[in-house]
């Protein structure tokens, strides 16, 4: 009898784990895509940042030297990664965001030590509801 108890409340916790995790998960995947931007400039994350990007998208980080009209996401996931380790986030606040049928934009101010870049982060729609990163573009 204290088998199948104790079988029970192992199963009940595994249930409650999973139905957390799958309302958890919902919840993150249904941010607006300038809110996601936002939290991943405000913490630095390029790979939640990354998972944004379309699979070529324009770059450019005048502070670092990068002007890339046109780079694999892949590459610029590693130099955002790069971009936040030598500017560590202190903060990010949006500025302005909008949108046109098939566009979105989100602009803001990113804030490393006494420092402050201007960001501007295009997204195009993919599919109806869907959008990607299309352009950043960070400067001082």
């Amino acid at each position: 009898m204290t088998r199948i108890i104790m079988f029970l409340k192992a199963k009940s916790i595994g249930l409650l784990i999973g139905i957390l995790w799958a309302t958890l998960s919902c919840f993150t995947n249904t941010l607006d895509p300038a809110q996601a931007i936002g939290v991943s400039m405000q913490t630095g994350e390029a790979r939640q940042l990354a998972t944004l990007f379309d699979k070529d998208l324009e770059l450019r980080i005048d502070p670092v030297g990068v002007n890339f009209p046109s780079i694999q996401a892949n590459q610029a996931e590693m130099i955002m990664r790069s971009f936040f380790r030598k500017y560590p986030p202190n903060r990010f606040q949006t500025v302005d965001q909008g949108n046109t049928p098939h566009l979105k934009y989100t602009t803001g101010t990113y804030w490393s030590g006494s420092r402050s870049f201007h960001v501007n982060v295009l997204m195009h729609q993919t599919t109806p509801g869907h959008y990607l990163i299309h352009s950043i573009l960070v400067n001082d």
